[in-house]
């Protein structure tokens, strides 16, 4: 009996302990659907307020072990509506998933946190992780083109890895360190004007080192209540980039691939043999035509009756003979290739048990079309995070980069284009001519370059990581503590070997030079959030921020000549024996602040954001260091009031209104407000002493650049959300503009750095998205974007309301930042204005300048702003069209009233005064026989500096065409998604610009490259 009791006793207690195991965990299934009933496989499956998840198979199936506390199911995917589901007592859940095409449902970074875009208060453009991949792009940059309003992005340079320069909402920085007298500089760091980037919460100068296939999320802020959480850091706008993280689940591999080809398109209309000939016979015309104009015998006939003696222009017999012969060189065939380009990343997901991991390694290789240019990338990144409690969380996120460009020789581009048809590149053995041209011995055979001659190779490591620690003592605030260090190092090395342009087969000019630059930088960031329900439909969420930001940067640097082999190339600098510079350097900063924010919501139909942020900048004058910037923003979600729930067309509604200050103080160096010492000579007695000099003026005033935005805004969706609208009003005015005054010569100082001007940039941008047709297999959509900015300086403390600088900059009140002030043309002098032209020294065919003030003299006081290069408007369409397992896509974008000074028509016009040395473009200019053309004539009508340029254009940024594997050849190949894709980036480019591409136009000559067309066929697998 008592065993039997025993007995009894095990089996209930077998019993209960199997009960209770089944209460503390239960395993569900189901499948999830589109509308259609088609499987989606990768939709993501969380318990909700959990990391515990999964992922659908191939087959939309999913399998998840959820504790008996489990309340609700979360389903989500890419483009479709969040579902959520009450956990019942059934096992098996299964869901349908529709389109999301409001997106009100979407996430949005706002800066130390997130919200949901039907929450959203502020100006906030962005781009997943599809859209960042879908055109094969290997530069983030690249793929925000075109895509996102008030967002410019322009390149700076064709040559591979060549970085691209982002401009939010217009320039605030009066005067650049930029712009030269040479074209816009092609260093993004020399741009003060960029946004700050973000990526992980940590701060950095180049985004160009992350592959856009890690990144899960880009996130644009851009008016002043937006980027106000970032204070000091955030006046010309934020780009958030959230990279890809892990998620509770079985591991999930993806590859994303693509490998083309490079090739020239747009390439610059230059003469042909028999065009060239032409042009140099006109050439040794228009060095006669001033005397026949004196002479008072200017005729078609006269110009037609000179003589003309080829001796002057075709130097030797072999060019003679080339001539007579019609024996013609293509240069620029003759030294461009094929480029190949290639694209791999892998990468893997996933955890269980509280912990989630993700990790990829990607590769990109880029060669350019000219000589040994080319750019090799290598990222490896990785992240995991642990719940190590029901309170606690620890993570980290660590993302690596090295990469290496080899831009190749600076002048190749140029010497393609210069040399004239009529010289030859081989001798008669098949030898390599040293010098091709006799009558220019500058020209070392460009051959010699095409082959790695000329050197200039950039390697750099980037490593950065975000270690962190998130307390939830309570269900309804939080604390998290981040430590963020971000290292940096970059070598430069540029050789110029023996037989190239520069080193003109003279020892004594060969050169190396040799840069290192190391820079440090770590963020320290502590964030306690908090989310209460006060009562119903009225909900609080606030954020407390303290932040330091600290950055060092060292290096060094050494240029030696006079080098006897070029076997060293740069690496032994020791070898030259002619030091011509060396020199190292030191320098830090520091950034401070505390900051909070607070989000009251009342119903979903009334949200309100105010944000506080105290920075302090050790770059700043003492007593000027820290200041405040707030702002607020509202939005009223009209259509969730009662009175607007009868009106069918109107899908959503919402009003906006925001104010915001930031402040910025990366315009000014790291030590401007103190008083500089160098070396300086002074005569001592009948001797020449050495001693120290104050060199620049310190400035005690010197503080914050302060930017005040108003920003108006509207979103509206119409007929069922198939039209989205998305417009922004916004008037930004910066106070306290930092740059650099002229100074009178008296003073013993050129310039002095100070807090002198103002600016305002107002302008408006529109978003409109449309799904045009949505029958059945097929479905036609479209994205388009405009945005037009107006810029103009408000105040210049001083006298002067106009300061020229450089060769055609001026700073003007009522004007642009970057206008192009010059002389404005109005034609050209005719035949019949002799008399006229005479009266400014000038003949006809020569350009006919306006006299601005009536003196009959042409000087620096008839200059006046004659347009600016920054566009008027920017805009860009993307079509996108699906059928079936087909997809279809085109994206165009332009900008358009651009006007800049053009230094390749300075080196290629055939009107500049080269002596006809040289090559030319294709474009007419005026003769006597040709009086209708708009250039002016050969040699007599150089005009000086006078070669500005519409710069507008309308591009074809990618034409792509892409097939998803159908479900049968998956089961088979036992993948979960594949998608072959082809697409042509930048084959079409529509402008009057006749340089090689009207987008890089700013840009010097010197280290010009191609316009770049690529093929690229494409592979995405899941598995």
């Amino acid at each position: 009996m008592r065993k039997l009791l025993k007995l009894t006793m095990i089996v209930c207690f077998l019993i209960g302990f199997t009960t209770m195991s089944w209460a503390q965990q239960r395993t569900l299934t189901g499948v999830v659907t589109d509308s259609e009933g088609v499987s989606l496989p990768g939709v993501t499956i969380v318990e909700k307020g959990t990391t515990n998840g999964t992922i659908t198979d191939m087959d939309g199936k999913f399998t998840l072990s959820v504790p008996a506390s489990a309340k609700l199911l979360q389903f989500s995917f890419v483009g479709m509506k969040t579902v959520e589901k009450a956990v019942g007592t059934a096992m098996v859940y299964n869901v349908m998933l529709v389109e999301e095409s409001i997106g009100l449902n979407e996430v949005v970074a706002i800066g130390y946190g997130s919200v949901k875009k039907r929450d959203l208060t502020g100006s906030v453009a962005s781009m997943d992780a599809d859209m960042l991949t879908e055109m094969n792009k290997t530069d983030v940059a690249q793929a925000m083109q075109g895509r996102m309003a008030g967002v410019d992005v322009r390149k700076l340079s064709s040559k591979p890895g060549a970085p691209m320069a982002i401009k939010i909402r217009g320039n605030t920085v009066i005067k650049n360190s930029n712009v030269g007298n040479d074209g816009v500089s092609d260093d993004p760091t020399a741009d003060l004007g960029q946004p700050l980037y973000v990526v992980d919460g940590i701060f950095m100068e180049d985004i160009s080192i992350v592959n856009p296939a890690d990144i899960e999320k880009m996130d644009v802020l851009k008016d002043a209540s937006a980027t106000a959480i970032y204070g000091s850091r955030g006046a010309n706008g934020v780009v958030i980039i959230t990279t890809k993280s892990g998620f509770e689940g079985k591991t999930v591999f993806t590859y994303d691939g693509s490998f083309g080809v490079n090739q020239t398109v747009n390439e610059p209309d230059m003469f042909s043999g028999d065009e060239y000939v032409a042009w140099a016979e006109d050439y040794l015309r228009a060095t006669q035509w001033k005397s026949v104009v004196a002479g008072g015998n200017a005729s078609i006939e006269s110009w037609n009756a000179l003589p003309l003696d080829y001796n002057l222009v075709f130097i030797g017999q072999n060019e003679l003979d080339n001539v007579a012969n019609r024996n013609y060189t293509d240069w620029r065939d003759l030294l461009t290739h094929t480029g190949i380009q290639t694209n791999h990343t892998l990468g893997m997901s996933g955890g269980q048990n509280g912990l989630v991991y993700n990790a990829s390694i990607g590769y990109t290789s880029d060669e350019g079309v000219m000589g040994i240019e080319g750019y090799e990338r290598y990222n490896v990144g990785a992240s995991v995070s642990k719940k190590v409690k029901d309170y606690l969380t620890v993570g980290i996120q660590t993302y690596f980069s090295y990469s290496e460009r080899e831009e190749g020789s600076k002048e190749l581009f140029r010497s393609a284009h210069r040399l004239a048809p009529t010289v030859n590149p081989y001798d008669e053995d098949g030898l390599i001519r040293l010098i091709p041209d006799e009558q220019d011995q500058r020209f070392i055979n460009p051959i010699y370059e095409d082959q790695g001659s000329w050197t200039v190779n950039t390697r750099s490591n980037s490593f950065i990581a975000n270690i962190y620690a998130e307390i939830k003592p309570l269900s309804w605030v939080s604390f998290k503590t981040s430590f963020a260090p971000n290292v940096n190092s970059k070598r430069y090395g540029e050789y110029r070997g023996l037989l190239t342009k520069s080193s003109q087969n003279n020892a004594s000019r060969v050169r190396a030079y040799y840069e290192t630059d190391f820079t440090n930088s770590y963020t320290w960031d502590n964030v306690a959030n908090f989310d209460v329900k006060i009562k119903d439909g009225h909900e609080l969420k606030g954020t407390l921020i303290s932040s330091i930001w600290h950055q060092q940067d060292e290096g060094s640097d050494i240029e030696t000549r006079n080098i006897d082999s070029d076997s060293y190339s740069f690496y032994n600098t020791a070898v030259g024996t002619d030091v011509r510079a060396y020199d190292t350097y030191y320098s830090k900063e520091t950034l401070a602040a505390f900051a909070a924010r607070l989000n009251y919501n009342i119903n979903d139909k009334y949200m309100l954001t105010a944000t506080g942020r105290y920075d302090g900048s050790s770059k700043l004058a003492k007593d000027h260091k820290w200041a405040f910037f707030p702002s607020a923003a509202f939005a009223w979600r009209v259509s969730e009031e009662s009175f607007m729930q009868d009106i069918d067309w109107l899908s959503n509604l919402k009003l906006r209104l925001s104010y915001g200050e930031s402040g910025n103080d990366a315009v000014v160096s790291r030590y401007a407000s103190q008083a500089y010492l160098a070396d300086v000579t002074y005569l001592y007695g009948d001797n020449l002493a050495t001693g120290k000099g104050v060199t620049s003026l310190s400035n005690a005033e010197l503080g914050w650049e302060i930017s005040k935005e108003y920003n108006i805004g509207f979103d509206a969706s119409f007929f069922d959300s198939r039209i989205r609208v998305e417009a922004e009003f916004y008037n930004k005015k910066t106070e306290d503009a930092i740059f650099d005054k002229e100074l009178f010569l008296l003073t013993g100082f050129s310039s002095a750095t100070g807090n002198f001007g103002s600016v305002r940039n107002k302008g408006i941008e529109l978003v409109v998205n449309t799904v045009n047709i949505d029958r059945g297999d097929f479905k036609w959509t479209s994205s388009i974007n405009f945005a037009k900015n107006k810029n103009e300086i408000l105040t210049i403390e001083g006298d002067l309301d106009k300061i020229p600088y450089g060769r055609h900059g001026v700073l003007q009140i009522g004007e642009a930042i970057d206008a192009m002030y010059s002389y404005e043309v109005a034609g050209i002098w005719q035949m019949d204005e002799v008399d006229e032209a005479a009266v400014y020294g000038s003949v006809p065919g020569q350009y006919k300048y306006v006299d601005q003030n009536n003196d009959d003299i042409i000087n620096t006081n008839d200059k006046v702003v004659i347009g600016s290069h920054s566009p008027d408007w920017t805009g860009g369409i993307t079509n996108n069209l699906s059928y079936k397992n087909f997809d279809f896509s085109v994206m165009v974008y332009t900008r358009q009233g651009v006007l800049g000074h053009s230094e390749f028509y300075q080196n290629f016009s055939p009107y500049q005064n080269d002596n006809a040395k040289f090559n030319a473009i294709d474009m007419e200019y005026w003769t006597p026989n040709n009086q209708s053309a708009s250039r002016p004539m050969v040699s007599v009508g150089d005009p000086g500096e006078w070669y500005f340029e519409d710069m507008s254009f309308v591009k074809v940024g990618n034409i792509g065409i892409g097939y998803d594997m159908p479900k049968s050849v998956l089961n088979t190949l036992k993948v979960s998604n594949m998608h072959l894709s082809l697409d042509v980036q930048n084959p079409f480019t529509f402008t009057d610009y006749k340089g090689p591409d009207p987008e890089t136009g700013l840009q010097n000559s010197y280290g010009m490259a191609y316009s770049i067309r690529t093929v690229l066929f494409g592979l995405k697998l899941r598995f």
